[in-house]
């Protein structure tokens, strides 16, 4: 006798908004590619307003058009749902509210995309938001952004975040050693004094920049603060704006 089997997040007593967020938990438990888009799917087709069938979906095209629109929709979906009012009353703890973070995430791999396809000021307005809406940061996006701001040559902004942010990890201290660097080229014992607290955190760091060691095909999934893995998700990022400054990399060349 053939087995019946319910569809994934069909169960007893939910309803469409319920069942739509058990899927995409199946959805991100499924192997397959074919199965999570197809959860995602039916997920968005039950709940239309599913943040989190959008982030799934996003995360499995490699088509830039079809990531956009998953992003524009999930984010646009998220605002229709909750509305202004509740912007305005939770911005500044955003995060800490559960049902936000899906729109967290579309909007931070949102910012990704923008960076990506050179839509620059736009990915950085976007992370701002984010920074505005969340200060506490919990995502991290601070580091890309930083990366971005020393890339555009704002610097001025670069500063100001990393007043706010100021914090002894690889990412801030080398961050921080590369705008002292591009704001005061001359005044030599600040930038000593940056570079050995940065180097002192992170020696690995240095070795990257400098193309002692080559950088591996992948960046890794995990790290932990002063080892290699923390200099090497740094350097993904970095090491290419230390590059395009030719006074900053010979400055650190002689610092070595």
């Amino acid at each position: 006798m053939a087995q019946i089997l319910n569809f994934p997040g069909d169960r007893p007593g939910m309803n469409n908004e319920e069942k739509a967020q058990d899927m995409v938990y199946d959805a991100l438990e499924s192997d397959s590619p074919v199965q999570r888009k197809r959860l995602a799917r039916k997920a968005i087709e039950l709940d239309p307003f599913c943040a989190d069938a959008y982030c799934v979906l996003a995360e499995e095209y490699e088509s830039i058009e079809k990531r956009r629109e998953c992003f524009t929709k999930g984010i646009a979906a998220f605002k229709e749902k909750y509305g202004k009012k509740y912007f305005k009353e939770n911005t500044g703890y955003f995060w800490g509210l559960i049902e936000t973070r899906p729109y967290m995430r579309l909007c931070a791999g949102y910012g990704e995309l923008l960076w990506e396809t050179g839509e620059k000021e736009a990915a950085i307005a976007q992370y701002e938001e984010l920074l505005r809406l969340n200060p506490n940061d919990n995502q991290g996006l601070r580091y890309n952004l930083l990366n971005w701001l020393l890339a555009m040559g704002n610097l001025e902004k670069a500063g100001e975040l990393l007043k706010k942010h100021d914090e002894g990890s690889a990412f801030m201290l080398f961050s921080k050693l590369l705008l002292i660097i591009k704001t005061e080229p001359s005044n030599t014992k600040k930038i000593a004094d940056a570079y050995r607290k940065a180097n002192r955190q992170n020696p690995f760091v240095v070795e990257y920049l400098l193309d002692k060691k080559g950088l591996p095909d992948y960046e890794p999934e995990y790290y932990g603060f002063g080892d290699e893995n923390e200099a090497l998700t740094y350097c993904f990022d970095a090491k290419k704006i230390w590059e395009e400054d030719d006074t900053a990399m010979a400055i650190l060349g002689e610092l070595v």
